[in-house]
């Protein structure tokens, strides 16, 4: 067994079956040795990695993440606000670029400061440099369980034993031909996002799995209808898309509404490419469209300038769109279990009910025991 198999036999021993990979030619030769029963998915981004897996984990998945180590600094909101907010565990394997017979001085200069921006972190951290340091891995790993942590483990380039420069086949351009015709909006909304998840949640199922982006939408969406089967987002704006796609394929037995808006997306587009990339049948988007920046004052945001969600998704496939101001129509595409339903609405905040007075585990738990 060389080092990578031992990697790996660490993974499956904790019974991970997923592991979430954006490519660094330092871990060809780990990913040369994937094991055939191993599923991976591919990632645009580090905090994507983070609420695929997030999502994974509430319907009671085990993952990984595979990435270079200068992604470290793009995922420190979402490891807060997902990962250690509610306590959910996932071993991160790490390339250690910068540390071992480096050429590149970028590499170098961010590959110095990596222990101390975990230790600044309070992010737990093994190095593993040589095949001694490989030795316990299989309860190092397991550990993460038991203990619902996060854990990086840094791979310095000395662990292989050859190079590979390359593990899989080379990408080239395939690129669709794509012909989109999408209406625009100028008409008059007639509810405030309040009212728009009054319409929703009268038309959920009660095995729909309803999850809310944070901020005010999962605010109203307590206050209009609290379920165990609602999952509230308290943090990482631009992810609750991500965590919807990761649930939706871990529980296809039941449909997923993601209550989303338009900001969300603007902040994090990478949710789009990902949703046309893992397209999950029982995965509805709810966008609330109001052109604003609705949890922080209502400040305009670019679809108040004419930029058009419904043309950004249905350019990058995904056909099952409807765009709406109209109860009746929302109600429709949601009976038609339509993956992306842009929905107008005004711009304004509640002031009725309180906050959610669950704390991050309380609805991690709550919801975990709802959907098992």
């Amino acid at each position: 067994m060389n080092n990578s198999d031992r990697i790996w036999s660490a993974m499956q021993h904790s019974n991970i079956d997923t592991v979430a990979y954006l490519p660094c030619n330092k871990l060809n030769v780990l990913m040369a040795n994937k094991p055939d029963d191993m599923d991976i998915w591919d990632i645009t981004k580090e905090s994507a990695g983070l609420g695929l897996c997030f999502g994974r984990s509430l319907a009671g998945k085990r993952s990984a993440m595979a990435i270079q180590n200068t992604g470290l600094g793009n995922l420190i909101t979402e490891l807060y606000t997902l990962q250690k907010l509610y306590e959910v565990a996932l071993p991160i394997f790490v390339s250690w670029r910068g540390h071992y017979k480096e050429p590149i001085e970028a590499q170098i200069i961010f590959g110095e400061k990596v222990e101390t921006l975990l230790d600044a972190i309070d992010v737990e951290y093994k190095i593993i440099a040589t095949a001694d340091d490989l030795v316990g891995l299989n309860e190092d790993v397991a550990a993460c369980f038991t203990e619902n942590k996060v854990k990086v483990y840094l791979l310095s380039p000395e662990i292989w034993e050859e190079n590979k420069p390359d593990y899989h086949v080379f990408g080239q351009p395939a690129i669709q031909a794509v012909q989109t015709d999408v209406p625009g909006y100028s008409g008059s909304p007639t509810v405030t996002r309040y009212g728009a998840i009054g319409q929703i949640m009268a038309a959920v199922d009660d095995n729909d799995i309803v999850l809310s982006q944070i901020g005010f939408p999962s605010k109203e969406v307590y206050n209009t209808k609290d379920r165990p089967t609602n999952f509230y987002m308290l943090g990482a704006l631009g992810a609750a898309t991500e965590v919807g796609i990761g649930l939706a394929k871990s529980i296809e037995e039941r449909h997923v509404y993601v209550i989303d808006g338009d900001g969300s997306f603007f902040f994090n587009p990478n949710q789009l490419v990902d949703l046309a990339w893992y397209k999950p049948s029982n995965l509805t988007i709810i966008c609330l469209d109001n052109g604003s920046w609705g949890s922080t004052g209502n400040q305009p945001a670019p679809s108040s300038q004419g930029y058009n969600l419904s043309a950004i998704v249905k350019s990058l496939g995904i056909d099952s769109v409807a765009m709406s101001d109209q109860e009746s129509e929302l109600h429709a595409a949601m009976k038609d279990k339509v993956s992306f339903v842009h929905y107008m609405i005004n711009a304004g905040n509640d002031k009725v009910g309180g906050e959610i007075p669950l704390k991050a585990l309380e609805i991690k738990q709550r919801f975990m025991q709802a959907v098992e």
